[in-house]
């Protein structure tokens, strides 16, 4: 971020994740989940990283806390895209667009980069609770991103594809079975939200996914892949399995390129898969 104000506040979330870190604010679950993913990584090695994931964690918050004062220009500065003309081809369409998106890098600022490049964008999230939560909620809406329940959503979400607008669905988070389909994470079965793949088939919308990498510098470079198309010769559940699996194959490349970036505080692998008889 160009401003002295920017800068202090992600120098001082990167110190406070420091301090999350040395306090063991959820360390075993960080380094767990590390472990997990690089089983040859050494434990002075996985410490090391994970300190790396609590302090590029905290500066993504005080970049968060400093994204209400940013104006437009610092912000098209502040995030690019590679490959946005993946999705104004399939905006063309006019079936509306369903984006894949993580808790990788910036995922705060994707959202509002998005809409002030004028993309009518809702997404679908979990109801946050907490005086924090209801400040990041507000900071979502003054960005231009709006949000759907992650319940009893589908009427709603399907209606604003057909008219042309995206979707944003998150598809990183650990699912209960119900809610969920087992693919692989790091060759590990994760339970996993197939409603990227599910809205993008029932409305017939191009199915993209987008990710914000921290680059070097303190800016953000968002990678946006796609169209993701289910396997060859596949419908009904198997092209849901088939499409969330490439989600999140594209979440694990990130991730294993950009391991600091994603969000390891969370228990991804939390739900285990029916014992088999």
């Amino acid at each position: 971020m160009s401003s002295l104000w920017a800068r202090v506040l992600r120098a001082l979330g990167a110190s406070i994740g420091t301090l999350a870190f040395l306090l063991g604010i959820r360390r075993g679950i960080v380094i767990e989940n590390l472990s997990r993913a690089f089983p040859d990584k050494t434990p002075r090695e996985l410490r090391a990283l994970a300190l790396r994931v609590y302090r590029t964690l905290g500066a993504t918050f005080g970049e968060v806390a400093a994204a209400r004062s940013i104006t437009d220009r610092e912000l098209e500065a502040l995030v690019t895209f590679d490959g946005f003309d993946r999705y104004t081809e399939a905006a063309q369409a006019g079936k509306g667009v369903v984006v894949a998106v993580a808790h990788f890098g910036n995922w705060e600022l994707l959202g509002r980069a998005c809409a002030r490049r004028g993309v009518k964008l809702t997404a679908i999230t979990r109801r946050l609770r907490g005086r924090w939560n209801a400040w990041l909620l507000k900071t979502r809406r003054e960005g231009g991103m709006k949000e759907l329940p992650d319940k009893d959503a589908s009427r709603d979400a399907v209606a604003l594809l057909r008219r042309g607008e995206v979707l944003a669905v998150i598809v990183d988070q650990n699912m209960r079975p119900k809610r969920g389909v087992f693919v692989d994470f790091f060759g590990t079965p994760a339970c996993t939200s197939p409603a990227a793949a599910v809205y993008a088939l029932r409305a017939r919308a191009p199915l993209l996914a987008a990710f914000p990498v921290r680059q070097p510098d303190g800016t953000h470079r968002v990678q946006v892949l796609g169209p993701f198309a289910p396997a060859p010769g596949t419908s009904g559940h198997a092209a849901v399995l088939s499409l969330t699996q490439q989600l999140t194959r594209a979440v694990e490349d990130l991730v294993r390129a950009h391991p600091e970036q994603w969000l390891w505080l969370h228990r991804r692998w939390k739900t285990r898969p029916p014992a088999r008889p």
